[in-house]
């Protein structure tokens, strides 16, 4: 379980995690959620004994480090199309190529991080 949750919190952006957690509009929600980010991480490495995610991994870690730039890409993306998606504005010609650029992204990041996103 331990060594679970220290894939998972190596394979989070908190960065991206806070755009996402914006589109809510629950500033609040948004403050718990990465305060308990915080805190699991420094429970984490403190259980581990880590200074840092995936210490004891090298391999795990390397392959995350250099999946990252282009999952981030993705996900930077998805937001986009997020964003486009609840913008009453939005045409139906661009809310449909919203639809497919978030549909594509969501396979992109399951994909490149290995598991669902």
């Amino acid at each position: 379980m331990l060594d679970n949750a220290e894939m998972s919190l190596a394979k989070t952006d908190r960065r991206i995690a806070q755009r996402y957690l914006a589109l809510g509009d629950r500033d609040d929600l948004a403050a718990m959620l990465l305060e308990e980010y915080d805190l699991t991480l420094e429970r984490v490495l403190a259980v581990t004994g880590h200074s840092r995610l995936l210490e004891d991994r090298r391999v795990l870690s390397w392959a995350i480090e250099l999946r990252n730039p282009y999952v981030d890409a993705l996900s930077h993306l998805q937001l986009r199309g997020l964003r486009a998606l609840r913008d009453r504005k939005t045409s139906r010609a661009d809310r449909l190529r919203a639809e497919r650029v978030f549909q594509l992204s969501v396979n992109g990041v399951a994909a490149g991080l290995q598991n669902t996103g």
